[in-house]
């Protein structure tokens, strides 16, 4: 550490340094303020001396002291002290120093634990993405080859001759559960009417004597469908009344009847609608009702005379005298009629 020019001090905050000698001094030591910048082209008192002057008074190396606080006289006693006072501040900022390193070493450590553990699961994620895409793989595979084994292969027909035998057997044990219904089509439908009642008027009008008691049900059946428009408006076509009896022998009456009265109309059943012709059927299942639509349009088609329905099923006879065929399903309308139409 460099000493005062002039009281041979070590120096310790702002010096005046010499442009000429490039010495170092106390401020107070060459009678320079305390506070102010100080020009660069300034020189101690020893060069001053040299330059030529105009016999004035030569300034002295030690100027008048000035009223400086205590802390900026220096010691006389202990000239070392400045120097202890440097090693401890030194010492000082060394130790903070090296806390810091510590600490920042133990975060760097932390931050490179956590990393690795980063990078462990993003591995394990890499692992699973890729045993998923994997399985994606082998499932589209074996997706390609079901596809293919079933498109270049038909379904073997003794599995389809097994579906067709279940959906005959639902279809009979549908139409069993309703062996003891009948259905009234073409009955004129009013709001507020009473099904039960329209059935014992119908029972009368058809000879047959039917009792409340003998009906289970009697409800009108299907949505609601326009046939026709006149002055009022669209006029809707009636729906079914399906009516179910409590015996099958009463239904069996019941269709016999309409059978020998055919052509019996709503006329006389209190009715507000004109009158008109109304039919009594054996109710059938969905199914069965589209087969019987589709074999009596290929009769009609092929001239068949009789194509009826018995204890819900289909038969056939082309005139008087030949044999009633049994229909069960479309291929025997194929195979009874012919080809159907196209």
């Amino acid at each position: 550490m460099a000493k005062c020019g002039g009281c041979g001090q070590f120096m310790s905050g702002e010096v005046a340094r010499c442009n000429g000698c490039s010495g170092v001094y106390h401020r107070r030591c060459v009678a320079l303020p305390r506070t102010g910048a100080i020009a660069v082209t300034w020189q101690c008192p020893e060069c001053r001396k040299n330059l030529a002057t105009d016999n004035k008074a030569e300034t002295p190396v030690r100027g008048r002291p000035m009223d400086l606080p205590a802390a900026e006289h220096p010691s006389s006693e202990d000239p070392t002290s400045a120097g202890r006072i440097v090693l401890e501040t030194t010492e000082d900022l060394t130790r903070d120093i090296m806390a810091e390193l510590r600490a920042f070493r133990d975060n760097l450590r932390s931050i490179n634990k956590d990393m690795q553990l980063f990078r462990a699961d993003i591995a394990d994620i890499r692992s699973t993405l890729r045993d998923c895409q994997e399985n994606v793989v082998r499932l589209e595979d074996r997706m390609v080859a079901l596809e293919g084994r079933q498109s270049s292969a038909p379904l073997d027909s003794s599995v389809n001759d097994i579906i067709a035998k279940l959906r005959q057997d639902l279809n009979d044990r549908d139409q069993e559960l309703l062996c003891n219904d009948v259905e009234i089509a073409n009955l004129p439908e009013t709001n507020g009417e009473n099904p039960v009642h329209l059935a014992v008027q119908i029972g009368l009008k058809l000879g047959v004597k039917l009792d409340e008691r003998d009906i289970v049900s009697a409800e009108r059946v299907g949505a609601r469908r326009l046939v026709a428009m006149d002055a009022a408006g669209p006029v809707p076509r009636p729906r079914l009344l399906a009516v179910r009896l409590v015996r099958r022998d009463l239904r069996e009456e019941v269709l016999s009847s309409a059978r020998a009265r055919r052509g019996a109309t709503s006329a006389g059943l209190g009715l507000p609608a004109p009158s008109q012709p109304f039919y009594v059927n054996e109710r059938l299942t969905a199914q069965n009702r589209l087969l019987f639509r589709k074999a009596r349009e290929a009769g009609q088609h092929h001239g068949w005379k009789f194509v009826w329905t018995k204890r819900g099923r289909t038969l056939a006879r082309n005139k008087p005298g030949d044999k009633a065929y049994v229909i069960r399903c479309e291929a025997d309308v194929d195979r009874i009629f012919g080809p159907q139409l196209q």
